[in-house]
Formats: structure tokens, C-alpha cells, sequence
């Protein structure tokens, strides 16, 4: 996997990189949890939002089109 992506993932807070049963990917960051503990990991219940256009066939355009979502560039 490219890097740079996956250093771009790491800076992000709240989001996650989601997989669904057909081989698609998507980087969700809409939704809802419990509030986690900054001290030590905790059992955390979660909730996203993800709109059909937001799969992807793999994880690179996942995160790619994240990012530039997030940036407010298209490609």
C-alpha cells in the first residue's frame, strides 16, 4: 500500500476504513460512538453513514477519495 496514504489515515481522527460482504471499500468518517478513553483502549460501539458513492474497489481509492473530500479536491 502506498505510504503516503496510509501516514494520510494515521493523521485522521474518528474515522474508519470499512470493507462491506462485496469486496468494496470506503473511509467513513459520518456517524456516531461512545466517547473512547485517551488512558487505555475500551469496548467502543460504532455507527457510520456511508453513501453508495462511497465504495470503492479498493482500499488506495477508498482513501483517495476521502482525502480529497476532505480537502475539497476532486480528481
Amino acid at each position: 500500500m502506498n505510504d503516503e496514504l496510509l501516514d494520510y489515515l494515521e493523521t485522521q481522527e474518528g474515522v474508519a476504513l470499512v470493507s462491506d460482504d462485496a469486496g468494496r471499500w470506503a473511509v467513513a468518517g459520518s456517524g456516531f460512538q461512545n466517547v473512547p478513553s485517551r488512558q487505555e483502549p475500551i469496548d467502543i460501539t460504532t455507527t457510520f453513514f456511508i453513501e453508495a458513492d462511497e465504495w470503492k474497489p479498493s482500499i488506495r481509492e477508498a482513501i483517495e477519495t476521502y482525502r480529497q473530500a476532505e480537502e475539497g479536491t476532486t480528481k
